[in-house]
């Protein structure tokens, strides 16, 4: 199975209504995938720049399948409106602040 990234953009993901996430977001012919970390933690000594790569390592985000894609919407974030809302067979809501929503909504339909 030959999976080629079909589009890929530098995202905001907004985990919560306070947790904003900033990832990669990727579309290829079978799933959409976020691949995000947390950033901003910092220290000073050892300690503190062990703790930092350990956070920062971590990746939060999805990995969904696009036969489980129930269904895709436009959300709104504040005064953005480019939020590309996913939401899976499991009912759980997947919010990405997008640069073009049409753009990604578009090319999701046409894989799906």
């Amino acid at each position: 199975m030959n999976e080629g990234i079909i589009k890929e953009e530098k995202v905001a993901y907004l985990k919560s209504k306070i947790n904003l996430l900033h990832g990669t977001l990727y579309l290829s012919s079978h799933r959409i995938l976020l691949d995000a970390h947390k950033q901003g933690v910092g220290g000073f000594g050892l300690l503190g720049s062990a703790l930092k790569k350990k956070v920062e390592k971590k990746s939060i985000g999805f990995n969904i399948e696009l036969g489980n894609i129930l269904k895709v919407e436009q959300g709104k974030h504040g005064a953005e409106k480019n939020v590309l809302e996913i939401t899976d067979n499991n009912g759980e809501a997947f919010r990405i602040i997008v640069k073009d929503f049409k753009e990604w909504e578009s090319a999701l339909i046409e894989q799906m």
